[in-house]
């Protein structure tokens, strides 16, 4: 009597996704104050170098992107909740090193780039992993307004972020603010050791997908490629992330506007907080009521829209009014793209195979994106800004569209790009197994079927003994083909995330 009076079940669903969110937000608002400490201090530190930010973020990527395939097989093998604590742990150690090395004044930059290549990792495991969960937690129905509620935590941390980080570092100094990100990190861990994560359900197209770790590794790549629909939407994603990951890596839009703002220190910072803000009142919007019948084509046109009118006046505009408008623009799309293609997959792809085909995804998808910083810091400073001074090679030609003197070159860079993603939205558009593959490709769908062990050979995975094949089978679902039916009728939710989504070098 006195046990089931004290008995407590934890939180699960809906509500053990919020308990979850609340962590994160947190531990992302902390996350974010750092992440936007960090740029001006490395600018501070090496004399306005755009190369150095380029370096900091390509060492988030790179490392990002050499793990995240293997990260995909772990989510599909292990539990999903250890899988998720891995992006903790790491910050949680990166955090902590970085703190003693400020508080005892050792810290350089090259502690920082040491402290991407950690987080990259780190974010190879939580974004894949976030996503597979979401599927087992909340009903598929409920897809698009849960997947809206996580997007929140990709903007809302920029709101305040950038605003809190001038404040907390001119009154407690990086230090202070190091230790503020340690203690959320504390607390992240222990929002998701006390939610109740269901085990991931087990499908034929799964189990016949286990084989030797090397060929799971390629196993995502494999399942994209072999659905040229699917492979065509990742085309897309690659190369409209290449062109924005050009003009808004923290390279191009620092430097452009520190160098036409006279060196403001806040105006950058602003500009992500108002474009953090449109993200999340569409998330807002998502989650209260979200439903997106034809994903693929919000996809491909949230990038037309986003590069043409967000990128590309990005790069004309000469003051922050218009940069403002810009941002808006830009990142009003981002969390309607990425709802989409998040919801897209986790509705098409078996719960047990997610961990390995969203990591194929992330991967196909940002394969680019460690380059893009690099090139921007080096097209922007030694191609693009000396062509747009007074009497540069580009400055008659273009001096009337983005101006000239000094930001006009990163400029534009920055509308080049915008022109360029929007010519691969359009590309996407007008290509019809791309633009309908959402009714192409069937939703999937649990069905007790046995696993037959010829079959897990055809498919590429090991054969079960007899006597463990209706072991392992028993309980076990297929994932069975749904007709998705005509284009125009209602069919159920289930897209993925925009890739041009950014992560963060920031512990």
């Amino acid at each position: 009597m006195v046990s089931s009076y004290f008995s407590f079940r934890r939180p699960n669903g809906m509500w053990g996704l919020f308990v979850i969110w609340l962590g994160q937000m947190i531990s992302g608002i902390a996350s974010s104050i750092t992440f936007f400490a960090l740029p001006n201090w490395i600018l501070e530190s090496t004399d306005v170098s755009g190369s150095a930010l380029s370096y900091w973020e390509s060492a988030f990527f790179g490392s990002y992107l050499l793990i995240i395939l293997f990260a995909g097989v772990l989510i599909d093998r292990y539990n999903r909740r250890m899988m998720m604590l891995v992006y903790d742990f790491l910050g949680l150690t990166t955090v902590a090193i970085l703190l003693v090395l400020q508080t005892t004044g050792n810290l350089t930059v090259w502690h920082l780039y040491i402290a991407a290549v950690l987080q990259g990792i780190g974010f190879a495991f939580q974004a894949p992993s976030y996503a597979a969960a979401i599927t087992t937690m909340v009903p598929r129905k409920q897809l698009v307004r849960a997947n809206g509620f996580i997007s929140l935590l990709d903007n809302a941390p920029g709101i305040a972020g950038p605003f809190l980080a001038v404040f907390m570092v001119g009154f407690v100094g990086l230090s202070g603010v190091l230790a503020f990100n340690l203690f959320s990190f504390i607390l992240s861990i222990g929002t998701l050791l006390f939610v109740e994560i269901p085990p991931t359900p087990h499908t034929a197209e799964g189990e016949m997908s286990h084989s030797r770790f090397w060929r799971e590794v390629i196993f995502g790549i494999r399942y994209i490629f072999q659905r040229p629909g699917l492979l065509g939407i990742q085309l897309v994603f690659l190369f409209g992330n290449f062109f924005s990951g050009i003009a808004l890596s923290l390279t191009a839009l620092y430097t452009m506007v520190f160098l036409r703002t006279g060196g403001d220190p806040n105006a950058a910072n602003l500009l992500q907080s108002v474009g953090a803000a449109a993200a999340v009142i569409i998330g807002i919007i998502l989650a209260g009521f979200g439903r997106i019948k034809r994903p693929i084509r919000v996809i491909l046109l949230g990038w037309v829209i986003s590069s043409f009118f967000g990128m590309g006046l990005l790069g004309m505009g000469q003051s922050i009014v218009i940069w403002l408008i810009a941002m808006v623009l830009d990142s009003s799309f981002e969390p309607i793209v990425n709802v989409s293609i998040d919801t897209f997959l986790q509705t098409k792809v078996p719960p047990d195979l997610q961990g390995r085909v969203f990591s194929a995804s992330d991967f196909l998808a940002q394969i680019l994106i460690p380059i893009t910083p690099l090139l921007a810091g080096v097209l922007g400073e030694r191609v693009f800004e000396p062509a747009m001074m007074d009497g540069g090679a580009l400055a008659d030609s273009f001096g009337w569209l983005v101006g000239t003197g000094p930001g006009a070159g990163f400029g534009l860079m920055i509308l080049m790009c915008g022109i360029g993603g929007t010519l691969v939205g359009l590309f996407g558009y007008l290509t019809p197994a791309i633009r309908n593959v959402d009714a192409i490709l069937p939703d999937y769908e649990l069905s007790p079927h046995p696993v037959d062990g010829a079959a897990r050979v055809l498919l590429g995975g090991k054969a079960l003994p007899p006597s463990s094949t209706d072991e392992t089978s028993a309980g076990a679902g297929i994932g069975k083909p749904v007709p998705s039916g005509n284009p125009g009728k209602k069919k159920r939710s289930g897209k993925t995330r925009k890739k041009k989504r950014q992560g963060t070098a920031s512990s």
